[in-house]
Formats: C-alpha cells, sequence, structure tokens
C-alpha cells in the first residue's frame, strides 16, 4: 500500500510538471503568442508574394519571347512579301521602259523619214511645236 501511495504522488508531481518541448512557448502571455503567430503569418505572405511576383515575371518574360518571335516571324514574311512585289514592280518599270525605249525608236525613225522626205513640212512643224512650247513656258 505504501508502494502505490509514493507511486501515486510521483505521478501526481510529474504530471503537473509541463513537458520540456511545450516550454518553449511562453503560456501566460497570449499577446506574445499572438504576435508570434501574425509574424510567421507576415512571413508566410511576404514568401507567398514573393513566389507570386516571380511567376508573374516568369509569364511576363514567357509572353515578350513569345510576341518577340511572332513579331520576328512576320517582319520576315513582310520583308519576303515586299522584296517580291519589289522584283515584280522592277521587272514591269523594267519591261515599261524598254517600251518606251521602241515607241521612242521608232518616231525617231519615221521623224528622220519624214524629215527625208518632206523637209519644208518638218521645218515648218518642227518650227511650230517650238513656238508652242516657248510660249508655254514662259508663263
Amino acid at each position: 500500500m505504501r508502494i502505490g501511495l509514493i507511486l501515486f504522488c510521483v505521478m501526481n508531481e510529474t504530471s503537473s510538471v509541463p513537458p520540456s518541448s511545450f516550454s518553449a512557448a511562453p503560456s501566460n502571455d497570449p499577446f506574445q503568442t499572438a504576435k508570434a503567430s501574425a509574424l510567421k503569418a507576415a512571413e508566410e505572405l511576404r514568401a507567398a508574394a514573393a513566389q507570386k511576383a516571380t511567376e508573374l515575371r516568369q509569364a511576363a518574360e514567357s509572353r515578350a519571347h513569345t510576341l518577340k518571335s511572332s513579331a520576328e516571324q512576320k517582319a520576315a514574311e513582310l520583308k519576303t512579301e515586299l522584296q517580291d512585289k519589289s522584283d515584280d514592280l522592277r521587272a514591269y518599270a523594267d519591261e515599261a521602259l524598254g517600251q518606251a525605249k521602241q515607241q521612242y525608236e521608232t518616231l525617231m525613225t519615221e521623224a528622220e523619214k519624214l524629215a527625208r522626205e518632206k523637209p519644208r513640212q518638218a521645218l515648218i512643224t518642227a518650227f511650230g511645236v517650238g513656238l508652242v512650247v516657248g510660249l508655254l513656258l514662259r508663263r
């Protein structure tokens, strides 16, 4: 019976003493606990905000890279298209110039032929054209 009483007393004493792992947080000051909890929550929010900022920056960089690639591709397509149009216009201009040269040569040949066949009429025509052009340029 004595041993039972001693065991009972020892158990009561040890159960009233808080375990050492719980002694880190003082249980007598609720403001300290609330402050520690608020600081922990603020740190978690700060970490979450930093994580979101990193994710947004990565998403923005990814989007910018995608847009840059798309713009470069579109620019290359436009450059090719403009080069093709330029080549087409150059070919058209060369053809038109060739036709104009041919018409000029034909007109010159006909004018020389007319001047040899009818020199007086060619001289009067040249004088009349020169007079009209001179009057027009005078204004």
